[in-house]
């Protein structure tokens, strides 16, 4: 490999060979979407969360250079390449044959500064001298990458009337060892939904590093780190989002939430439990309640190992004819209050925490609790309190309909 190709892959991998790197390139595939609109004010945002690198188009890179000086800067990315796939029926000028053309070369890209460039390399269309032509381009990019010392990032992605349901993870598989065999230096692939399949592409590799393209707009934003956690589990080399940070309410700190995950190796329930500043509760939402329990059997599940509904911090009364109802810890502070040995106490994040070896068993606490949500383990002789697991309210993150939610109180 020559010396800069070894320099700006570096830059975009630094020393732990892993990366977080933000797609910002929609504009010339989907037109003005939300985000890339003003895409100086929302990249100066996401910057500030300190990303590896920043992908965009060629006209891009060159009025928003002034965004990549300094040492600290991230690494510039460059799309090599147009298409028009992307663009189904939601969009203006709906596309009815994928198409793919050239739109820089690689001394371009390079006198623009860049450290990278990505094209395309699509599997599965139903024009077969299409393919054979994406193939021939995609080499013609790695053999002038390998004389201009420029990293090639080869996009690989099932696309066209042959990809289906049941072969898509296979022709993920084909695609990056096709791209590994034509040159490229790594890869953007896209997750195919769980780490087990998604190890199967990172092997299928022989080493190259796998950037996984997170692709869909998560619900939440746990979503899109649970994501991130799987990828870095099945042994990929970091994330490549988009829309998950530049449609972000806060672009700059969710590039750091991806970053505790990456780079420092952190679990996604420390990472959302550390997003939440100061003090937080629950809130209830009795009429999106259903009953189902489940926020009761993960509770139990989290603090105990076992799903035990009888041991769990809160409860489900059913009210006819309204129906179910959570019943939650307010963080009153009574049972604190009533507690003689001290062995109760607020927590950092506003919650109630017991102290070990202090507690008599007097009972004075589930006697006062208004909530009826404290219970008494008889095993342990110690009351069960809500302790709002931590800073993340596991029956929270799992209620599914949001009838029970967390509301932050500040420091």
């Amino acid at each position: 490999m020559r010396t800069g190709k070894k320099l700006r892959l570096k830059r975009i991998f630094g020393g732990d060979g892993r990366a977080v790197v933000v797609a910002a390139d929609h504009g010339l595939m989907l037109g003005p979407i939300r985000g890339v609109v003003n895409l100086r004010e929302t990249l100066t945002r996401v910057i500030q969360g300190g990303p590896d690198a920043i992908l965009l188009t060629p006209g891009q890179a060159s009025s928003l250079i002034d965004l990549f000086y300094g040492r600290d800067a991230p690494a510039l990315l460059v799309r090599a390449d147009w298409t028009n796939a992307f663009r189904d029926k939601t969009y203006t000028l709906p596309a009815r044959v994928v198409r793919d053309v050239n739109t820089v070369r690689v001394e371009d890209a390079s006198a623009l500064g860049a450290s990278g460039i990505v094209v395309y390399l699509f599997m599965g269309l139903g024009d077969e001298d299409e393919e054979a032509r994406n193939i021939e381009t995609v080499s013609r990019f790695s053999r002038e990458c390998e004389k201009q010392g420029m990293p090639l990032i080869v996009e690989p992605l099932p696309m066209g009337e042959r990809v289906t349901k049941a072969n898509y993870v296979d022709l993920v598989a084909l695609s990056v060892r096709i791209a590994a065999e034509l040159g490229a230096d790594a890869l953007k692939v896209p997750y195919t939904g769980d780490p087990y399949t998604f190890e199967k592409i990172v092997k299928a590799t022989d080493g190259i590093p796998v950037l996984a393209l997170g692709g869909y707009s998560g619900v939440t934003v746990r979503d899109s780190l649970e994501v991130v956690e799987e990828v870095m589990q099945a042994g990929g080399s970091g994330i490549v989002y988009g829309r998950n940070i530049v449609q972000a309410q806060d672009p700059g700190e969710m590039v750091r939430l991806v970053k505790a995950v990456v780079h420092e190796g952190r679990s996604v329930l420390e990472v959302v439990g550390a997003s939440k500043k100061g003090r937080i509760s629950l809130t209830v939402d009795p009429a999106a309640c259903v009953g189902c329990n489940l926020c009761a059997a993960v509770c139990s599940l989290y603090h105990d190992g076992k799903i035990n509904i009888g041991r769990a911090r809160l409860r489900i009364i059913q009210e006819w004819p309204s129906g179910a109802k959570p019943v939650i810890c307010v963080q009153c502070g009574k049972c604190i209050s009533v507690c003689p040995a001290g062995a109760l106490k607020w927590g950092l994040k506003g919650n109630v925490e017991l102290v070990d070896g202090l507690c008599t068993s007097c009972m004075a606490c589930v006697e006062t609790c208004p909530q009826k949500v404290i219970r008494f383990d008889e095993e342990r002789s110690v009351p069960l309190v809500c302790d709002l697991c931590g800073g993340v309210p596991q029956c929270s993150e799992w209620c599914g309909t949001a009838a029970i939610r967390v509301v932050e109180k500040g420091v």
